[in-house]
């Protein structure tokens, strides 16, 4: 017993420092060693926990099972329901929404039935991100503010709590908001010393700088936030970081250079098992071989990039490849389709609140109707300097 906690303190010193790699040999040690099984199913847990922080999501998610499984057969409610956590993250970063929220019936008649349970603000956060990735943002709003209220929510909580805000506000087309909260996501990760944190706090501002028309300062965004996650060895980080780059790219610059970057994106994605996300790097790609007259690899990659929406149930990413699939049959010669297919972008966008795909739709269908996107802070100069959907 006493060698297994001796590698446990270890482990945990590896995994505070965010040296998962180091960190995982050691929980696998103590578990193959552990009698106590108490501290198996915690071990099965930071386990999970760790090939999470590492990317490898699908096999976090058979740990947080096996942890869930002991905690049940040794009745610990509240690690039952942490483990659930765990759950719902991974589901949510694989893109698969829907499962995900229905973990939270699950929490919330444990807690009917007077189960403890984490702390409020972890369940507020992850309960919000979930809502985000469905398109609910005023729900996810509403969440994250108890988050930032809650005297019991520590800095880190906050931090995250700001950078999903972010988004938020984000894809509300409230850009200014966004901004405001991407910038205190940022300062209060360098405070924590939480780089990974500040990384995507900076692909945050560089989605917003993109859209908004600085150009510059998007791609300057996503090269910091991509040699940070680079260097902190993180897969989903260096995708999302080699996503971004490639869009300010095909957004403002030459296409040319988003075809390495985005098959690159993908690439890592797809050894995630990331749908959503390998199919928002189709979608660029789909841009890209457009703005090159490569029509047949353009229509190629929108339909994959649609097809992974719609495995995942990702609403706002079924609009975009819509949108997408018109601006490539107008390119095609073919004016007919090309509204069709932005009809049903609209469609899509208004049946699941999505009011920047909205207005990106209407301007689609009729280019001189600029007015649509002016109340996301988006000026007529800017939509002139798109190059592509931003």
């Amino acid at each position: 017993m006493a060698d297994a906690l001796f590698l446990l303190q270890k482990a945990e010193r590896f995994f505070a420092q965010g040296q998962y790699d180091r960190a995982r040999p050691l929980y696998a040690r103590v578990r193959r060693i552990a009698r106590d099984p108490y501290l198996r199913a915690d071990v099965l847990h930071q386990e999970a926990e760790t090939l999470r922080a590492l990317g490898a999501f699908q096999k976090a998610l058979s740990f947080y099972g096996r942890s869930h499984a002991l905690y049940r057969r040794l009745n610990v409610p509240t690690e039952r329901l942490r483990t659930l956590l765990g759950v719902s993250a991974c589901l949510r970063v694989l893109g698969r929404y829907a499962r995900a929220r229905a973990l939270w019936r699950t929490v919330e008649r444990a807690r009917r039935f007077g189960a403890s349970s984490p702390p409020p603000e972890e369940i507020w956060m992850e309960s919000a991100l979930v809502e985000r990735g469905l398109g609910n943002f005023p729900k996810a709003r509403a969440l994250l503010q108890r988050v930032l209220r809650a005297q019991g929510a520590s800095p880190a909580a906050r931090q995250h709590a700001w950078w999903s805000l972010g988004g938020v506000e984000r894809f509300s087309g409230h850009l200014p908001s966004a901004v405001g909260a991407f910038s205190r996501a940022a300062a209060l990760a360098r405070r924590l010393g939480d780089r990974s944190a500040e990384a995507f706090a900076l692909c945050g501002a560089g989605g917003v700088a993109r859209v908004i028309g600085r150009s510059a300062p998007s791609l300057a965004f996503y090269r910091r936030a991509h040699g940070l996650l680079d260097r902190l060895g993180d897969p989903f980080g260096r995708a999302y970081g080699l996503c971004g780059m490639a869009n300010a790219h095909r957004t403002y610059g030459d296409a040319r250079k988003t075809l390495p970057l985005y098959r690159r994106s993908a690439g890592l994605y797809k050894k995630l098992g990331d749908e959503s996300s390998e199919g928002f790097a189709w979608w660029g790609l789909g841009g890209s071989f457009r703005r090159l007259d490569r029509l047949a690899e353009s229509r190629r990659a929108y339909d994959k990039a649609l097809a992974l929406f719609r495995k995942s149930e990702d609403a706002r990413g079924v609009a975009m490849a819509l949108l997408g699939l018109g601006a490539w049959a107008e390119k095609a010669g073919r004016p007919t389709l090309a509204t069709a297919f932005r009809r049903r972008a609209l469609r899509e966008s208004l049946r699941h609140d999505l009011p920047y795909e909205s207005a990106l739709a209407q301007w689609a269908l009729n280019p001189n109707n600029v007015a649509a996107l002016g109340s996301f802070g988006v000026s007529p100069a800017t939509v002139k300097r798109w190059k592509d959907i931003p």
